[in-house]
């Protein structure tokens, strides 16, 4: 019997670019549901249980910090591996975020992308996590 396909929540307020990831995503095997918010990826996390979430940072209604902060604390740091999207501008950011896999800086190239996603469910198939340390 084969494994259920698994899940990602993407999490981006440019709604053309979480489509693009989506349809990517799903071309595959993915199983993807989107988010447009911090407060909007909360309750999906909860409802959808993904396996991994891809989490932009500059978003309305709750940004992508205040998010990844509250799933560290309803889920637990690293429970979901998370791969940040960041813009260039804001890699220093990173070095203040716990318990994220992974960061692609926009615009990225799908393929690198979907190379991260890969390698995310590989460390924590081999029971690694997450992949970047505490700051």
């Amino acid at each position: 019997m084969a494994d259920a396909p698994k899940k990602i929540l993407v999490v981006d307020d440019e709604q053309q670019l979480a489509l693009a990831v989506k349809i990517r995503l799903q071309s595959r095997g993915y199983q993807v549901v989107t988010a447009h918010d911090g407060q909007q990826a909360l309750e999906l996390a909860a409802k959808d249980q993904p396996d991994l979430i891809l989490l932009d940072v500059l978003m309305p209604v709750m940004d992508g910090y205040s998010c990844l902060r509250e799933l560290n604390t309803r889920f637990g740091r690293g429970k979901i591996p998370i791969i940040i999207l960041t813009a260039r501008d804001r890699m220093k950011d990173l070095f203040e975020l716990e318990g994220i896999e992974d960061y692609v800086i926009k615009p990225f190239d799908h393929d690198d992308l979907l190379v991260r996603i890969d390698r995310a469910f590989k460390r924590r198939a081999a029971g690694k996590t997450p992949a970047l340390p505490p700051a």
